[in-house]
């Protein structure tokens, strides 16, 4: 294998996908390519998650083939010199170049399908309970997703096309600014879709949270516009530092006076709450970490917390909030539960 210079850093799912040398190692695979992909991983840390990601969405769309042995090869023959006897009957015989040319043809229509399905396809990423990841979209906007968060996006982003992904959980959005001047056009527009809400941008960071039939989006920077998806009313233009929330059950869109900093901290380890019930807490730790909560005692659920706790230590963030209510949390890993008394 030549030996390239390739800034693998910078590498996206997308590029291994398109990478023919990539290609050939997981369906071809040698002492050489193993050698050098192994290598590749030991130098950027980045492919370590990106590269099972890629072989497993590549691997999907092999065909099986099933290759005959001698004796049926000679039977499948016999049988197709059987069949051009008994055509000689009826008219002309098919002249062996235009049957050779038209199993090229299909062949070719085969292959243009796979590579149709393979490009229009959709990549779906998740994060388990207690996990966050960093995803780098086609046009190299960047996606933080929280614990127990599912992304959506189509595999080829063209430059004509609105750039759109589908959210559930949560999420921080860095979306790369395309539009330079002029009029704005299909491909510099970004849209996120949350439920039954769309919030658009063209370059700006924001938070989306959608749990529990609530779907909360804050703007740190940049303008957003968000609207609900059916209804025939005006988006609303979000400016940085405004919190808006649609709520299903009303459905409707009201204004939230949250600091900006709570709402965003989750990206750098921490949980951060101003002033919120001991229920609305413990219900982002259930969908955070996947806990069914247990109160022994229901009004702890009205107790009144603000705090800001580190999420790297999940049993000192327990003891914490335990002193900060007054209450005790023990955690029941046999049955995933935490007892709130």
């Amino acid at each position: 294998m030549k030996k390239r210079n390739t800034d693998f850093s910078a590498y996206t799912l997308h590029d291994l996908l398109d990478d023919p040398d990539f290609t050939n190692w997981v369906l071809l695979p040698d002492d050489n390519l193993d050698a050098f992909w192994q290598t590749a991983q030991n130098n950027h840390p980045n492919l370590q998650h990106l590269i099972p990601e890629a072989r497993q969405l590549i691997l999907s769309f092999r065909f099986k083939e099933d290759l005959m042995d001698s004796q049926e090869q000679h039977d499948l023959w016999q049988q197709i010199a059987a069949q051009t006897t008994v055509q000689k009957t009826r008219g002309r015989i098919i002249p062996m170049w235009m049957q050779s040319a038209a199993a090229v043809l299909l062949v070719g229509i085969l292959c243009s399908v796979v590579f149709y399905f393979y490009n229009n396809r959709t990549i779906a990423i998740g994060t388990a309970y207690g996990q966050t990841r960093t995803i780098m979209l086609p046009d190299s906007s960047e996606v933080t997703l929280n614990a127990n968060s599912q992304l959506q996006y189509a595999f080829n982003w063209g430059k004509k096309q609105t750039r759109e992904v589908w959210i559930k959980g949560e999420a921080f959005f860095k979306v790369k600014h395309l539009h330079k001047s002029g009029t704005i056009t299909a491909g510099d527009r970004f849209i996120v879709h949350a439920g039954k809400i769309n919030v658009e941008v063209l370059g700006t960071t924001f938070n989306v949270n959608d749990r529990r039939g609530v779907i909360n989006v804050a703007l740190v920077s940049g303008k957003v516009s968000m609207a609900i998806a059916a209804a025939h009313k005006p988006a609303l233009i979000m400016k940085p530092g405004d919190v808006l929330e649609y709520q299903a059950e009303q459905d409707t869109i009201i204004r939230r006076h949250t600091k900006m900093a709570n709402k965003i901290a989750w990206k750098d380890g921490m949980l951060a709450f101003e002033e919120i019930t001991a229920g609305e807490l413990f219900e982002q730790l259930a969908d955070i970490y996947g806990y069914k909560v247990i109160f022994k005692r229901p009004d702890i659920k009205l107790k009144k917390i603000t705090g800001k706790f580190s999420t790297n230590d999940e049993d000192k963030m327990y003891r914490g909030i335990s002193v900060a209510l007054g209450i005790s949390i023990k955690k029941d890993v046999k049955n995933h539960q935490l007892i709130v008394q």
